[in-house]
């Protein structure tokens, strides 16, 4: 075992190399995309460490992470980097993916034993070095996290009792944009939502763009419930079937930029929520209740009629429209009036 250092926080920290049986080995809970794959398991937290193991593995086989490991891992016979591993805990910091390949492959009975896997060794960490760390690999290094798996990693730094400003220092950002996250990760906790391409929609709920729509307590569980069934995305975004899943039905965009004007107009809301309309014709109609949106979808309407369609009409028909043109001159007339006088106001 040879020895060398690496330095966290200014701290240099000792590290060894060895080759690690597969399965005296922990797949860390906390890591973001662990966190990510278990923390819509049902009563994930109190199941024996061996059963949560167990899922972590089962868990990490879908992630695209080590689906496109598996391949390369077998082409080159092993790893080319090792994976980070605790000594006093048996967890590994960093390479959880490529740990679950070789469990994979060793189950496989591919060609090679892949029962000991290459390691950098640490004897022990601080939660702020181990977080650090963690940080600087995913955040600022080779492997980007998503939105949700960041706003995991604040969260379970959170739980375990880092300051919202401790943790804004990690990633560089606001304490607000960390609350915010650890919000949203907090709400679908709440709803059972499990689901990571959810998330967006969470994460705009929380915003402070939302206060209002967060106060009407029968809109926001409505809102839930809808996007609970909306069926998750695949790598390349495509919608994938759940059980009962419902292709998306708005996306966290029109949650956040079409959502105000719905919740505006009360008849237009109520038709939203008890399902009569859905979300863009909720849209729509709140539009175009605006005076400025009805005059120019009505001006848009007179403006696309074309002299060889009044040409085409019937007696019957003529004497309809010309009926209805005088009441909307009428009309105009009146509503020309009240804008003028507001104008004079």
């Amino acid at each position: 075992m040879s020895h060398r250092t690496m330095t966290i926080l200014g701290k240099s920290i000792p590290l060894g190399n060895d080759y690690l049986n597969i399965n005296d080995l922990l797949f860390l809970r906390d890591n973001p995309r662990v966190y990510a794959c278990t923390h819509g398991v049902s009563d994930f937290e109190n199941k024996p460490q061996e059963k949560q193991q167990e899922i972590i593995y089962e868990k990490l086989q879908s992630e695209p992470s080590v689906k496109n490991l598996i391949p390369e891992i077998k082409r080159h016979g092993g790893l080319i980097e090792p994976i980070l591993v605790r000594t006093d805990t048996k967890e590994v910091i960093e390479g959880n993916s490529r740990l679950a390949v070789y469990r994979k492959l060793h189950l496989q009975k591919a060609k090679g034993e892949w029962e000991l896997i290459p390691c950098n060794l640490v004897s022990g960490l601080t939660e702020e070095q181990q977080a650090a760390f963690l940080n600087q690999i995913h955040v600022k290094g080779k492997t980007s996290w998503s939105a949700y798996e960041k706003a995991n990693f604040s969260y379970v730094r959170l739980e375990k009792g880092m300051k919202f400003l401790q943790i804004a220092k990690l990633f560089g950002e606001s304490d607000t944009t960390i609350r915010r996250r650890c919000k949203a990760i907090e709400m679908m906790k709440e709803n059972n939502d499990g689901v990571r391409s959810h998330f967006s929609y969470y994460e705009v709920l929380t915003s402070s763009k939302m206060k209002e729509v967060r106060e009407n307590t029968e809109l926001v569980k409505n809102l839930l419930h809808r996007v609970r069934k909306f069926s998750p995305e695949d790598e390349e975004g495509n919608a994938e079937p759940i059980e009962n899943g419902d292709s998306s039905e708005f996306t966290a965009k029109d949650l956040r930029d079409k959502l105000p004007s719905i919740t505006r107009k009360r008849k237009v809301l109520k038709q939203f929520l008890d399902g009569t309309i859905g979300f863009d014709e909720a849209y729509q109609r709140a539009k175009t209740s605006d005076v400025e949106g009805k005059i120019k979808k009505a001006t848009g309407l007179l403006s696309d009629i074309e002299p060889r369609e009044v040409q085409m009409l019937n007696g019957k028909e003529m004497k309809a429209c010309k009926y209805a043109f005088k009441k909307l001159k009428r009309i105009g007339k009146d509503v020309g009036k009240l804008i003028n006088e507001d104008c004079q106001e």
